[in-house]
């Protein structure tokens, strides 16, 4: 009881001091628009840490870092070296699904090029080079090593920005609204360019992808004719600020997980608080807190990275930006105590869980972290991107990965095994939901349907208990 009483108040406390285990990092984008049926598919990212006062969780940046079931003849099986385990007899992936997989996500960017075209035929001619760029972003992420997770993250933004051009089209939209969109189009399509450079690396481009995407996400409630004009100028401000800060961080070549909170962890944190102020479930109230939250995080973010500052300035930016990561914190954490833990069986919690950290954290971590819970291929190759996991009955995951030798495989993981690692090694509990968001909401719910199965989870049980009980 002690310890759920400690943590509860914890949540309202922020981030205190950093962590004696090191930082997680946030990883790459993550899809979320699952292939057709027979297909299969894998991801990559850095991030930077916030302040000395209070350093993020797991935001995108840097490298931070289950026995098997009977599983469908196609899967590579998990290795379990349990006791009294019975390992599956499946051949070494699945290649022709996992072909379709790509080939799936391949037609995904025919058909957002092509509705991007049909949009941008009506939009405002500025709009014109932002648009070129967009679609060459777009056919870039066809190659065949892009990470899975990337290439969706992009699909994704690219939705984002074409629903974007459709509101900017319409004659009804507000003026301010209008002028808010086109503004922000330029800067996320400017990034995600800045981004895809060759120079950049892979971990820094899956953070940066991850974060515009997030920033993306509410473009759509600034187009809404409905929306205040305060809350308009705030999520407005938020994307350009942001943006623009992911553009300066990699154009100093900024150190993912420098100690300061100028780099791609405080983006990162941005980023899953104007997600979570875009999501239908958050109120009215916690969305203008959030938002206003964000507009001035982003500016603190934006100036901590600007070359045309004083040394001076830069510094006072950063520790006005700590204060600011501690209060997203604060307010992303209330959100989801005041949401309560999801109605959702074990499969479909963990399934959700997994997915939200595989894209929030860093792969090299996760690559580290899962190791001894992956199958001897994926092992001896190395993972590049953990991209997705599916349900596979109430006990395991089909995870779906892209190995380091670009070829892509699948392997049932046991909930237990994968839910306890994650919990005990990746996302601490303190760090869960200014990572990973409100999908750290299943994750807590995974904790507490395996503590019923007598699984221990570590700090995740005693939050998902504090949520309970708030």
């Amino acid at each position: 009881m002690a310890a759920v009483v400690a943590l509860s108040a914890g949540l309202t406390t922020g981030l205190a001091a950093p962590h004696a285990g090191g930082e997680v990092t946030a990883g790459t984008p993550a899809q979320t628009t699952p292939p057709p049926p027979a297909t299969t598919p894998p991801s990559d990212h850095p991030t930077t840490d916030p302040p000395a006062t209070d350093p993020p969780a797991t935001p995108p940046g840097e490298p931070p870092d289950t026995g098997p079931t009977t599983s469908p003849p196609s899967r590579t099986p998990e290795p379990d070296n349990s006791p009294g385990d019975e390992e599956s007899s499946a051949p070494d992936g699945d290649e022709q699904s996992a072909d379709g997989t790509v080939e799936a996500q391949r037609q995904e960017v025919e058909a957002v090029t092509a509705e991007l075209s049909r949009v941008a035929a009506d939009a405002p001619e500025e709009l014109g080079p932002s648009v070129a760029e967009l679609t060459g972003i777009l056919r870039q992420t066809e190659a065949p090593e892009t990470p899975p997770q990337e290439r969706e993250g992009v699909i994704e933004t690219a939705r984002e920005l074409t629903a974007a051009l459709e509101a900017i089209n319409d004659p009804r939209i507000p003026e301010d609204a209008r002028e808010g969109l086109i503004s922000a189009v330029k800067q996320v399509v400017a990034t995600l360019d800045v981004a895809g450079e060759p120079s950049v690396p892979s971990e820094q481009r899956a953070a940066t992808v991850l974060t515009v995407r997030r920033s993306a996400s509410v473009l759509e409630l600034i187009g809404d004719r409905t929306t205040s004009k305060a809350l308009r100028k705030h999520l407005i401000n938020s994307v350009r600020q942001t943006n623009s800060a992911l553009m300066m961080s990699h154009e100093a070549k900024t150190p993912a997980n420098s100690a300061s909170p100028q780099g791609f962890q405080a983006t990162a944190r941005i980023g899953v608080a104007l997600a979570t102020a875009g999501e239908s479930e958050t109120s009215d109230g916690r969305r203008n807190g959030l938002a206003g939250a964000t507009d001035e995080a982003s500016r603190s973010s934006k100036d901590a990275n600007d070359p045309r500052m004083s040394e001076e300035d830069r510094a006072e930016a950063r520790k006005e930006l700590a204060k600011q990561l501690k209060r997203l914190k604060e307010l992303l954490e209330d959100e989801a105590m005041a949401r309560g833990l999801p109605d959702a069986p074990l499969g479909e919690a963990a399934e959700v869980c997994t997915n939200a950290v595989f894209e929030s954290v860093s792969d090299q971590i996760l690559a580290g972290k899962l190791k001894q819970l992956s199958p001897p291929p994926w092992e001896d190759t190395g993972v590049k991107d953990y991209w997705k996991s599916e349900r596979s009955g109430d006990d395991s995951l089909d995870v779906h990965a892209q190995l380091r030798n670009n070829q892509h495989d699948d392997a049932l993981f046991r909930v237990a095994r994968l839910i306890t690692r994650l919990a005990e090694d990746v996302v601490p509990a303190r760090d869960l939901i200014p990572t990973v968001g409100t999908p750290g909401l299943h994750c807590l719910q995974s904790a507490r349907q395996l503590d019923r199965q007598g699984v221990e989870t570590a700090t995740w049980l005693e939050l998902a208990q504090a949520v309970e009980k708030s």
